[in-house]
């Protein structure tokens, strides 16, 4: 998520994401900028204002901040000023950070964005409020399966009938229209940390180029001794794909396609809508 600036959702099903975007909504604050249900390092869904947007990069802030102290799991509700750069670089805004340990959910948070300093006394009403909406409609319980179960595997996409498994080792597909991505669990050859790192590294590289270098470029095919990676670049989509060093340029295209089609198929489950109050 922070090499290519863009968070990564839990992936949850449709009748879950509904009721979670009914309980947030159900939040009625004037005061309140911004709601975000956050489950250990994935985004799980946010609300914000119809006119003003939460960027990707604030939300990887946000993130980021709640995953930084262990004091946050500990609190019942925590009260802090936060520098969000892209909605407000020259001031702080105020973030009720409350996790649902006592609702069964030690590794779901719930983050409130106010600009206001006097909002923690209503807004943990309103956390608990959400809390035990989620928890009712067993939504709360379906997160913490979600985040228990790995992520989904290159196998999924090849029982679906598209094909990839005997090339694909492993991508990462940014959407660019939701600003989110997703990538499924590690799988052989990239078991060990060690390659697992080098092949964030590679996607990092890979990233570099297509932004810094040449932004007309809209695909690209590397040869390596260890793998290959085809990036794919598309009106409202980024593809990197690694596959093996001895893929033809061919193979690769049409692995890309099947895993584009795949992922269309299964977008409602894998990103997710922002809702506005």
């Amino acid at each position: 998520s922070y090499l290519l600036g863009a968070p990564s959702c839990l992936r949850l099903p449709v009748a879950a994401r509904q009721s979670i975007n009914r309980a947030l909504l159900s939040v009625k604050n004037p005061n309140l900028t911004y709601a975000v249900l956050i489950a250990g390092h994935k985004l799980v869904q946010f609300v914000r204002p119809r006119k003003t947007a939460l960027w990707a990069e604030d939300l990887l802030v946000i993130i980021n901040l709640i995953n930084s102290s262990s004091s946050f799991r500990a609190s019942e509700g925590s009260w802090t000023p936060l520098c969000l750069p892209l909605y407000s670089p020259d001031a702080n805004v105020f973030a009720y950070i409350g996790f649902l340990g006592k609702y069964g959910a030690p590794d779901v948070c719930l983050v409130f964005i106010s600009s206001r300093d006097d909002e923690f006394f209503n807004l943990s009403t309103s956390k608990h409020m959400v809390a035990t909406q989620l928890q009712e409609s067993s939504a709360l319980g379906q997160i913490q399966y979600a985040l228990r179960k790995p992520s989904f595997s290159i196998e999924e996409v090849e029982s679906g009938g598209y094909g990839v498994a005997r090339d694909v080792h492993h991508f990462v597909y940014v959407s660019t229209a939701f600003n989110q991505l997703v990538a499924p669990c590690f799988a052989p050859p990239y078991t060990d940390k060690r390659l697992q790192q080098q092949l964030l590294r590679s996607y990092q590289e890979a990233h570099w180029r297509l932004h810094k270098r040449n932004r007309s470029e809209r695909m690209q095919f590397v040869v390596s001794n260890s793998h290959s990676m085809l990036v794919w670049v598309d009106r409202d989509l980024e593809l990197f794909v690694t596959l093996g060093p001895l893929t033809s340029r061919g193979l690769a295209l049409a692995a890309c396609s099947r895993l584009i089609k795949w992922i269309k198929r299964e977008e409602q489950t894998l990103f997710i809508t922002p809702q506005m109050w």
